[in-house]
């Protein structure tokens, strides 16, 4: 088959991801890695603390009001965000391929999360825009070619005024292969990083940034690696 379409040329590349051993963690096949992870005793996502982010920029006004609001969770993993989040008062829709971690932990996550197995890129997504859109490591998995069915699908859900939160890899702190090398390859090498400015100028074109910023280790009741950027956008004229 010659390529003639997009779709197309994304699948080709998709192919290419799925072959390597380190490919492609995001479709339905990865969920048994991620329940194992994320369930793994001491490891570091088998946590209940909430991002060090998501906490400061509540406290500092940068999130707006949640007692009320409605909230995506893309990559909700085990819903500890989810969680915190419906404690400030927020209706919270928490997505993630992994359904079985899912079926696990929902009996303890508090009225007003609802978990849903859905892969971001492939199935049908919550109907709606929301008030703020969370984000915290399911971007840093997408094959470099995939950002632009991710951008497509989710920029749309930010509600006017909303908010759009991601938590990352670090290139400055933990450098990954160029996207060249990985769409050739097919090796995602377990995760790519983004400097703050590839987040800037990956999101800043659909949305206006509030704040770039490394994530803090060093707050108490909270989650915070070293590792990781985080950056939050407005839905709002530039």
């Amino acid at each position: 088959m010659r390529l003639s379409t997009v779709d197309q040329l994304l699948d080709l590349l998709d192919g290419v991801v799925a072959a390597h051993e380190r490919g492609d963690r995001t479709s339905r096949d990865a969920a048994p890695f991620w329940e194992r992870m994320l369930t793994q005793p001491g490891h570091p996502l088998a946590t209940t603390l909430p991002d060090e982010p998501l906490v400061d920029w509540l406290a500092r006004g940068l999130l707006g009001e949640l007692d009320g609001a409605r909230v995506l969770d893309v990559g909700c993993g085990n819903g500890r965000n989810a969680a915190w989040l419906a404690g400030q008062g927020a209706h919270v829709t928490g997505i993630d391929i992994a359904a079985g971690l899912l079926d696990a932990v929902r009996p303890r996550m508090p009225d007003g999360v609802t978990l849903i197995p859905a892969d971001v890129l492939r199935d049908e997504l919550p109907d709606g825009v929301f008030d703020l859109v969370y984000d915290s490591g399911c971007f840093h998995h997408l094959a470099p070619h995939r950002r632009i069915t991710y951008l497509d699908r989710v920029m749309p859900l930010v509600a006017a005024g909303g908010r759009y939160g991601i938590v990352a890899f670090a290139q400055e702190r933990q450098p990954s292969a160029a996207d060249a090398e990985i769409v050739v390859s097919g090796d995602t090498g377990g995760g790519m990083s983004f400097s703050e400015g590839d987040l800037a100028a990956i999101f800043g074109g659909a949305l206006h940034p509030l704040e770039v910023r490394a994530v803090r280790d060093d707050v108490d009741g909270t989650f915070g690696a070293d590792f990781l950027n985080a950056a939050l956008f407005a839905n709002e004229p530039h």
